[in-house]
């Protein structure tokens, strides 16, 4: 099978173009700036009133370069699909001072498009160096708090959803969603499967960039240990016993410190620590399905994961392939593979 896997992060979008007749250190491998922090940068050198329109994508950076255009009396208007970029809720979106609609028919407007998936773009990129961009599947991971209900932090609605989802199924590789069981409150999700369906036409899938980093750090141990995606938004943690999730624990990395990240992972995998406890920290919630009490290795990845440099935790930093980057991409591929080699195998 030929996979191409996309994660789409804070601060860089990883990319492999994953062929399983190769080895996977001859597959084509890329770490670009993340589309955000392009469209940021763009933004920044605008000088007038701007109209910005397209797709749904992550919002850090494009939220603090429009913020920044709208102090200098800019006016900024953006579509509706484009604008739940800045928040899942509009209503928050215009009392930020930007306006959401179409563009305005009288006045100077300069325009950017909002796009986080180039696949013509990429393709035009990598035939030059002779590969062929043709795939069986097509997998991308991004963040996705999810939109929730005005009375729900959004925070709280996020780990929901990944409760509910562990609960169904402990499986590392089930944590993704085919182009048509996307839930409708995911539209950072659905919007990226759209933007890959406007270029090809093959499978596609979907995932939270906290599970493709969790799964693209496992290999096939029977031993418990901890998986620790210390990214630059948030860590997210994993408690895995015999190739299952038996916990989950979610904060921002802005609020750890390396004392309080061990204590908070010590105490995560014996079940000690409360998700009201996390929340009130600013995190996101915990759960643990299993406790276990004894000594556990962390595998650790994330552009932050030096923060374990500093507690007396013992860890390993992961880099499947040889690559520290490809955790993300390559838990796509897993499970890609989990999902649709079954369905190629009968095909040929």
């Amino acid at each position: 099978m030929k996979i191409l896997a996309i994660d789409i992060g804070a601060g860089t979008q990883d990319i492999l173009l994953f062929d399983s007749e190769k080895n996977i250190e001859n597959c084509t491998s890329l770490v670009l700036s993340t589309p955000s922090r392009i469209l940021a940068k763009k933004i920044s050198k605008v000088d007038g009133d701007l109209y910005l329109y397209g797709d749904t994508i992550g919002g850090g950076s494009i939220t603090r370069a429009i913020s920044n255009h709208l102090k200098k009396g800019y006016r900024i208007v953006m579509d509706a699909s484009s604008a739940y970029s800045i928040r899942n809720d509009l209503d928050e979106v215009m009392a930020m001072g930007i306006e959401v609609g179409e563009k305005p028919s009288s006045g100077h407007f300069h325009e950017l498009e909002v796009r986080e998936i180039d696949l013509e773009l990429l393709g035009h990129f990598l035939t030059q160096y002779g590969e062929e961009f043709r795939f069986d599947v097509i997998a991308i991971a991004v963040q996705d708090h999810g939109v929730a209900p005005k009375t729900i932090s959004d925070r709280v609605f996020r780990f929901q959803q990944m409760e509910a989802m562990l609960r169904q199924d402990k499986r590392p590789e089930s944590f993704h969603f085919a182009e048509d069981s996307v839930p409708d409150y995911f539209l950072r999700m659905k919007s990226a499967l759209k933007a890959v369906k406007r270029t090809f036409e093959q499978p596609a899938l979907v995932m939270d960039t906290a599970f493709s980093a969790i799964l693209g750090c496992m290999d096939h141990e029977k031993e418990p240990f901890l998986v620790v995606n210390v990214g630059n938004g948030h860590t997210i943690a994993a408690l895995l016993i015999n190739g299952m999730i038996e916990g989950l624990y979610e904060h921002h990395t802005h609020r750890l410190t390396p004392e309080k990240l061990e204590k908070h992972l010590r105490l995560f995998c014996r079940g000690e620590l409360s998700g009201g406890e996390v929340f009130e920290d600013d995190g996101h919630g915990v759960i643990t399905l299993t406790p276990y009490y004894g000594d556990i290795m962390a595998r650790v990845t994330g552009p932050n994961r030096d923060l374990f440099q500093k507690t007396s935790l013992n860890f390993s930093y992961a880099a499947p392939g040889g690559n520290t980057m490809m955790t993300g991409p390559l838990g796509l591929v897993k499970a890609a593979l989990y999902r649709f080699q079954n369905r190629e195998n009968k095909r040929h």
